[in-house]
């Protein structure tokens, strides 16, 4: 019984992952003495929070389906409520074990993965509840609690000085963003009011209320508003026109006129 054993850090915590992985490595060394198995090969993976992709697993599996072996994942403990990584397992067709947990295969992986993300959810909930529940009784929270920046009062204000402007902008650039979506299927139309009827700021404005639009403050348009949506939208200058057509004038008859051309009688 040919064996692939699959290990993962966890890379968010800093302390010695020597332990853990002689930990693992012993878990799979079991397994593979208790099966009569060989360990051909061995792929430890960096895990972050949230990982997209599993490069090592990827690996892992393909060599356990060109040597025809079976995958030992040494322990599954939390990945099991990443979906990413329950979906690789169970769309791979290759055949897996867990070393921390014989439930788990190719037929009850998904219903693993359901309970554990229920599990993950009704924590949440609960946990929310309770902070709650203590910010209502007048608890105060996070860095607002007495004493917390406490020898650290010039890192609260060196974060203040970075973040502010950060913040200001992508609030700005989110209201911006927003305004643009709501706004999007009018702009068009004001701006053909605009160009091609000839319209004023305050008469574009004017036919929207009647029409029954309003701004996402539920107001009504002014003519402000036009223009701000214009300027965002990098339409305020109207589109460029043929000039009018100026017609001759005849200056013959005027006094001064055949003076300049005939001289003085």
């Amino acid at each position: 019984m040919k064996l692939v054993a699959y290990c993962w850090l966890n890379a968010n915590r800093q302390d010695d992952h020597a332990a853990d992985l002689d930990a693992q490595r012993a878990a799979v060394a079991a397994f593979a003495r208790w099966n009569n198995g060989e360990v051909v090969a061995e792929y430890i993976e960096p895990v972050w929070d949230k990982r997209p992709t599993w490069p090592r697993l990827a690996e892992a599996i393909a060599h356990a389906q060109e040597v025809q072996g079976t995958l030992v994942v040494a322990r599954l403990d939390r990945l099991v409520r990443n979906g990413a990584f329950t979906g690789s397992l169970n769309q791979s067709g290759v055949e897996f074990v867990c070393c921390d947990n014989p439930l788990a295969n190719r037929a009850t992986i998904h219903i693993l993965a359901a309970l554990a993300e229920d599990e993950t959810k009704r924590i949440s909930d609960h946990t929310k509840a309770m902070l709650r529940a203590a910010k209502e009784r007048g608890v105060k929270l996070g860095s607002a609690r007495e004493g917390h920046w406490d020898g650290r009062e010039d890192r609260r204000r060196e974060g203040a000085r970075k973040g502010l402007p950060v913040a200001v902008q992508a609030a700005a650039k989110a209201r911006m963003e927003k305004a643009a979506e709501a706004y999007s299927g009018l702009l068009p139309r004001i701006a053909a009011m605009r160009d091609e009827e000839r319209l004023t700021l305050a008469e574009i404005a004017k036919r929207l209320n009647a029409e029954g639009h309003h701004t996402r403050a539920g107001l009504p348009f002014t003519a402000t508003m036009i223009l701000r949506l214009l300027k965002r939208a990098g339409t305020t200058n109207p589109q460029p026109t043929a000039p009018l057509p100026v017609p001759p004038v005849d200056f013959s008859d005027l006094p001064l006129f055949r003076l300049a051309t005939t001289g003085p009688a």
